[in-house]
């Protein structure tokens, strides 16, 4: 058998605890010499800042903060934070918080080297230049988002959501310090988990998957599995928020080689109509989505049953067919959700959802081919 693929990781990684303290060995080590802080409100008030400007301020370096980015990052807010780091002469960005802020100074990175507007840039391959260096500090296990190419924002104007796909606005450096977790509340553990736990199971049966995203994804299912109910409900345990950033951190890699597929494609359009958060719309309809694609990646789905501790039974369906039995309990487990209706969603605009779905680069990804009806079925059972 002949295998053939291309993989790319191009972020440096800088992981454990403590790791915070080495954010400013590489502003210098990239060139930077003021450096512009992208947070949000939640970050700063939880005191997490304090764990990280001083470090910054001790090397001798100058800094100041922006901490209004919100949820789904909107264009208007990257311009706010792109004008003030160019009147501040500031000359590298370093991103402190969830998917939302790194996305926000991605945005704004791309705009150094770009000009605007932001939303023509929407796509694959579209950026044209590298824009001023991005260090990416996660304070959630969620999204991936200090390690991927991707960058997903929001045009308020339009009630749309956007993603940037471009090898130009993957942070140059990743510093992941799960002591920046330990105060994330239960449910947000909860909800940013099950999003990167997708990330895994859907780069896992991407069509265009590999050995090497293979083993990312499995090992990150199988951390998560065991560590993310350990965190959801002892938040101060160090250990389960370092497995658990760890898993995180191997979906990211993974996603970003293999790409995503069904789920992300709903979810996203749930987001911009319902605002519904990104982790809440990937763990309720996860366990549905895998319920349509199962039959499409049995082998696959399987070796999920397998690594979800599924004692192996029937023929190799009725094994693919408990992953998603496994997964179902499992978002239970973490106290979230299962239905659309739990969480505003509007059984009226669930056409419009499916439409929108359909429109996603990520459908082409998924291991079963689906039609808006189809879309439209996933949607009617999960509400």
């Amino acid at each position: 058998m002949t295998i053939s693929y291309y993989y790319n990781n191009l972020t440096q990684i800088e992981f454990g605890p403590g790791s915070r303290r080495t954010i400013a060995d590489k502003i210098k080590t990239l060139g930077g010499s003021k450096a512009m802080v992208v947070t949000d409100k939640g970050v700063s008030e939880a005191g997490l800042l304090e764990m990280v400007l001083p470090g910054i301020r001790e090397a001798g370096l100058d800094c100041l903060t922006f901490d209004g980015v919100k949820q789904d990052p909107s264009t208007e807010v990257i311009g706010e934070i792109f004008e003030l780091f160019k009147s501040s002469n500031a000359d590298i960005l370093v991103a402190v918080g969830g998917g939302s802020s790194i996305d926000a100074a991605k945005g704004v990175s791309l705009l150094t080297a770009n000009p605007g507007p932001l939303r023509q840039y929407g796509g694959v391959g579209k950026v044209g230049a590298k824009g001023r260096p991005l260090i990416a500090v996660p304070t959630t296990a969620g999204t991936g988002s200090e390690v991927t190419l991707f960058a997903v924002l929001s045009d308020l104007a339009a009630d749309l959501k956007f993603t940037v796909t471009s090898t130009h606005v993957a942070p140059d450096v990743a510093v992941l310090d799960p002591e920046l977790t330990l105060t994330l509340p239960p449910s947000l553990t909860a909800s940013t988990g099950l999003d990167a736990i997708t990330h895994a199971v859907e780069a896992f049966t991407s069509r265009i998957s590999q050995p090497i995203t293979d083993a990312l994804a499995l090992e990150s299912l199988r951390l998560f599995y065991r560590w993310l109910p350990v965190a959801v409900n002892s938040g101060q345990n160090l250990e389960a928020r370092t497995m658990v950033l760890q898993a995180e951190l191997m979906a990211g890699i993974a996603f970003n080689n293999a790409f995503l597929g069904l789920c992300h494609a709903i979810a996203s359009p749930l987001g911009a109509h319902f605002h519904v958060p990104h982790g809440l719309a990937n763990a309720i309809m996860l366990p549905y989505v895998m319920e349509y694609n199962y039959p499409a990646a049995a082998e696959k789905y399987a070796r999920l049953a397998d690594v979800f501790g599924r004692v192996p039974k029937g023929d190799i369906y009725q094994r693919a067919k408990d992953a998603v039995g496994a997964m179902s309990n499992f978002v239970v487990l973490c106290g979230l959700p299962r239905k659309l209706r739990d969480v505003n969603a509007k059984k009226e605009l669930l056409d419009k959802v499916a439409e929108d779905a359909l429109l996603s680069v990520q459908l082409k990804f998924n291991c079963r081919k689906a039609s808006v009806k189809d879309i439209r079925q996933i949607l009617e059972t999960a509400f």
